[in-house]
């Protein structure tokens, strides 16, 4: 570095990678510990908060004493280069430090990391995930404590085999303790992982609980359903969808010229992109924290916040043009999840959900960094020739089978076509739909709806991909 480019960036001021000290201190050590664990930058001492250059006194060996403390005071110890440059009449110490391999470095017993210009002390949660990430671990692959096999669901694994079995189209040759240590879901002495405990635990931790509410208009002020899911990974993505699409409006499209109503259901918000959301929200939430992730529905919007920030370097620009490498917050659930087809393409969730949103007629998604965590909202906005008629019906995770409100609905779809015909446009609608749901707007059984069903599939016209849970609709 030259005198010219150190005037530059005093000129440029103080950032993630830039701090001014007066002189050298334990200051000047904080910043170089935050700095090596956030990526690296450089320490002026020398310089003023202000960017007033006051200069340092310098000598060989004061130079060696203050690289010396920065190694006793650091752990793992830190060495980072030093040299001086001239500035008129005075001196100052420039200290370069590269982001170290083994992190968190700590100063003193305490671990800090650099947020914007300032050092931020480091919460206990951020010490163990930056230790993890060190030595290319992951929460979900450490060993539950106090947990065996023993604690596990036999017909929960089961299913993950059948699942496991169609996407194979073929029978799976091991047993189900080989087959979930092949997955890496049990550890030495068949200890299970914390990914096991939360796809096939007897009883599911406490940490993947999902508060579910549909509050009454746009703020917070009345809630008209208010309750935790706290199911197997798998189990809770159906219960949210069910939650979230019995609780959004859902109508009829009108003709464009003739205004007249067809029998086409409309949703509020494509659920195809809401599936997306939630599957997301299940697979990158950091479980470690603890906090439950949050489903909020008002008139106007959803609202989902997941515990654990988006990936460094993740941006909305980059979401929205695809252009961000996959990053795996649990990359044993992320496996399970793509291996049994609930995952297609890793790391295009989100991409998919802009683009499926942006077809649907709705603005962008938000998402931003709220209490350690990520929130993402989704506004409701009617696309063009796709108003939500009269008849659009609400509800909730029970009434999502059992329709209370939905007649107006359920008697325009009775009125022009043959149930066959509307199990079609249902589920070209909906490929999730579940057969409760298509029993609930039709008004008939169950066991009518799998009649019906039936029919079609023997006529070639509807085939099922995947399984009954996690599975979907193919309409010709």
């Amino acid at each position: 570095m030259q005198a010219a480019e150190l005037l530059r960036l005093i000129k440029d001021g103080e950032s993630s990678v830039l701090e001014f000290k007066e002189s050298f201190g334990d200051g000047v050590i904080e910043t170089l510990a935050a700095m090596a664990n956030s990526g690296g930058g450089r320490v002026l001492a020398g310089v003023t908060d202000a960017g007033v250059i006051c200069g340092v006194a310098w000598s060989q060996q004061g130079a060696a004493a203050w690289l010396n403390e920065v190694k006793q005071k650091t752990s793992p110890s830190l060495y980072p280069d030093l040299h001086f440059l001239r500035a008129g009449d005075s001196r100052v110490a420039v200290f370069t430090i590269k982001e170290v391999p083994i992190k968190p470095v700590s100063m003193r017993g305490r671990c800090l990391a650099r947020r914007g210009a300032a050092n931020h002390l480091m919460s206990l949660q951020e010490i163990a995930d930056m230790y993890l990430k060190t030595y290319n671990l992951s929460w979900d692959s450490l060993p539950d404590p106090g947990k065996s096999t023993s604690d596990l669901a036999s017909a929960k694994v089961e299913r993950f085999r059948n699942l496991l079995e169609k996407q194979a189209a073929a029978a799976l040759p091991e047993d189900s303790f080989t087959l979930l240590k092949k997955f890496s879901l049990l550890r030495e002495e068949k200890a299970p992982t914390f990914a096991a405990s939360l796809l096939f635990g007897k009883t599911t931790p406490l940490s993947a609980a999902v508060h579910a509410v549909r509050f009454k208009g746009t703020d917070k002020e009345e809630s008209s359903e208010d309750f935790y899911i706290q199911e197997d990974l798998v189990s809770e993505i159906e219960l949210i969808m069910a939650f979230m699409l019995g609780n959004i409006k859902r109508g009829v499209k009108k003709a464009p010229v003739s205004r007249q109503l067809t029998h086409d259901p409309v949703w509020q918000y494509p659920p195809e992109a809401l599936r997306e959301l939630v599957i997301n929200l299940v697979v990158h939430r950091d479980y470690h924290n603890g906090s439950p992730s949050c489903v909020f529905i008002f008139d106007d919007r959803i609202e989902m916040w997941n515990p654990g920030e988006m990936p460094k370097g993740l941006s909305l620009d980059k979401i929205q043009s695809g252009d961000y490498a996959p990053s795996a917050r649990n990359p044993l659930i992320t496996r399970v999840f793509k291996e049994i087809g609930l995952i297609e393409n890793i790391g295009s969730g989100l991409h998919s959900v802009f683009t499926m949103i942006k077809k649907h007629g709705g603005p962008p998604p938000a998402i931003d960094s709220v209490s350690a965590g990520t929130r993402i909202v989704l506004r409701s906005a009617a696309a063009a020739g796709r108003e939500l008629a009269v008849g659009s019906q609400k509800g909730s995770q029970k009434n999502s089978l059992k329709a209370t409100n939905g007649k107006t609905a359920k008697s325009s779809l009775k009125s022009s076509q043959k149930s066959s015909q509307k199990i079609l446009k249902l589920i070209k609608s909906d490929p999730h739909i579940s057969i409760a749901e298509l029993a609930s707007l039709l008004g008939i059984s169950d066991r009518g709806v799998k009649n019906v069903l039936e029919s079609l599939k023997k006529a070639g016209l509807v085939k099922r991909i995947g399984p009954d849970r996690g599975g979907h609709w193919r309409a010709k």
